[in-house]
């Protein structure tokens, strides 16, 4: 009896294993296929354009903040200087939750550096809307050690000139 008992384990947890890949492979294809549609948007070229005139991948980026009505970049160097991309100025409506994530996604795929985890962290955060509804941001943040090394790097230029 214990016999037939360990083999239906063996069994149910085999299955339920093939099960659960194939929903995740499912799930990633409706991810990469939000991805693809979210690349061809208006939205995602005129942001792509404003991403590439500042720079954005070869600047040293200390934030990355994305929220449903805009996208905000903070620098190192210098300092506390942000490049906002407002989707409402731009004449585009809110994204959707959904499309927020796909978002930040797609431009940790743009700015390369964005998907190094010893160099930046993704963090999920809530915010609390003036009409009392509240929305998700995602938040590309700089690593400590990465941050000192920029700053390190830095200040030997400026030593030398």
């Amino acid at each position: 009896m214990m016999r037939y008992l360990a083999l239906f384990a063996v069994l149910a947890a085999s299955v339920s294993g093939i099960l659960l890949y194939l929903y995740c492979r499912h799930e990633r294809q409706k991810e990469l296929s939000r991805m693809e549609a979210l690349r061809t948007t208006k939205l995602y070229r005129h942001l792509h354009a404003a991403l590439v005139s500042c720079r954005a991948d070869s600047r040293d980026l200390d934030q990355v903040r994305i929220e449903r009505d805009r996208i905000t970049l903070t620098l190192v160097d210098p300092p506390h200087v942000l490049i906002q991309f407002d989707l409402h100025q731009a004449g585009f409506a809110k994204m959707s939750r959904v499309r927020t994530r796909v978002m930040a996604e797609v431009l940790a795929e743009d700015i390369s550096i964005l998907l190094d985890r010893s160099k930046y962290n993704l963090r999920r955060y809530r915010l609390m809307r003036p009409n009392g509804s509240w929305d998700y941001g995602y938040l590309y943040t700089v690593t400590i050690p990465y941050k000192d090394s920029i700053n390190t790097a830095r200040a030997r230029l400026r030593a030398r000139i």
